[in-house]
């Protein structure tokens, strides 16, 4: 059973007491797949995987999220910044990081978004592949799906719409790397949810995702919405033409059905914590070809 959002601010409370020698009043920013927790009266946030935690064992995502991160913000990139002992700690199955408080500020320039998020992909040219998985979003959405495929969430019927699908999917990731120039560290979850309007401009947070594939893969992420459902369509075209780099658009279509196929899974074991987002799931499965 997942833990209570209750005891992830306890336990986050009492890490930053024994980790960072703090007394602090956590206040809930964001409660989905992780409880993001602003450290009042210090500017820190502390991030706790809950949902996610159902599936990942162990912390190698976290560290990764913590290293890329400090590389591209020593490098100038528009991110969020984790704290000089920033984690991660495993407390009773609960994985925990600390970060900087970002200044929210205006509303967000969706055209700046896109232009930051290519200068991460050049800056990220010279971070070591070695340090992250290929295709990782990916191969971890099989392992989630094998999951899900014993869930009450999706109906026999379903099921079998995604696998048709996913037997098309696994034939564009197998022939990508032939179409593009770009296979290098991408986000991996690259949409505007994952953007905050600071003082210091857009940033891009949560790159726990982060893994070696394609740039066209957060561009597919990036237009997901309004490809999908047609939401947000003006702020997503003004963020993908901010985006000043080559693209083989093409394969960025193909990802589209990839990324789709990678949400539902987790969706399905997201709706175990929130079955709120079970009409989201449907709507993604009855999007499938």
């Amino acid at each position: 059973m997942p833990h209570s959002s209750d005891v992830a601010i306890e336990t986050a409370r009492a890490v930053a007491k024994a980790e960072l020698g703090i007394e602090s009043a956590p206040v809930i920013l964001a409660d989905r797949s992780n409880l993001v927790l602003r450290l009042d009266p210090h500017p820190l946030v502390a991030r706790v995987a809950m949902a996610t935690s159902m599936v990942r064992v162990g912390m190698c995502w976290l560290r990764r999220e913590i290293d890329i991160s400090r590389f591209l913000d020593e490098r100038g990139a528009g991110v969020t910044r984790p704290v000089d002992h920033a984690g991660p700690f495993e407390r009773d199955g609960l994985v925990i990081s600390f970060w900087r408080l970002e200044a929210i500020e205006g509303e967000l320039s969706p055209g700046l978004a896109g232009a930051r998020l290519a200068s991460a992909h050049q800056t990220l040219r010279g971070f070591s592949q070695e340090r992250l998985p290929e295709w990782g979003g990916w191969i971890e959405a099989r392992a989630v799906l094998d999951r899900a495929r014993e869930s009450p969430m999706i109906e026999r019927a379903a099921l079998a719409r995604i696998e048709r699908a996913w037997d098309r999917g696994e034939r564009i990731v197998e022939r990508a790397r032939s179409r593009t120039v770009s296979f290098q560290p991408v986000h991996g979850d690259a949409h505007l949810g994952n953007v905050l309007s600071t003082v210091r401009g857009p940033v891009w947070t949560d790159w726990e995702d982060a893994f070696v594939g394609p740039v066209e893969w957060d561009l597919a992420c990036l237009r997901s919405r309004a490809a999908l459902f047609g939401e947000d369509r003006a702020s997503i075209e003004r963020a993908c033409a901010g985006y000043d780099e080559p693209l083989d658009h093409t394969l960025v279509e193909d990802l589209a059905l990839c990324r789709n196929l990678q949400v539902i899974p987790w969706l399905a074991v997201f709706a175990e914590r929130d079955p709120s987002l079970l009409p989201r799931m449907h709507a993604r499965i009855e999007r499938l070809p």
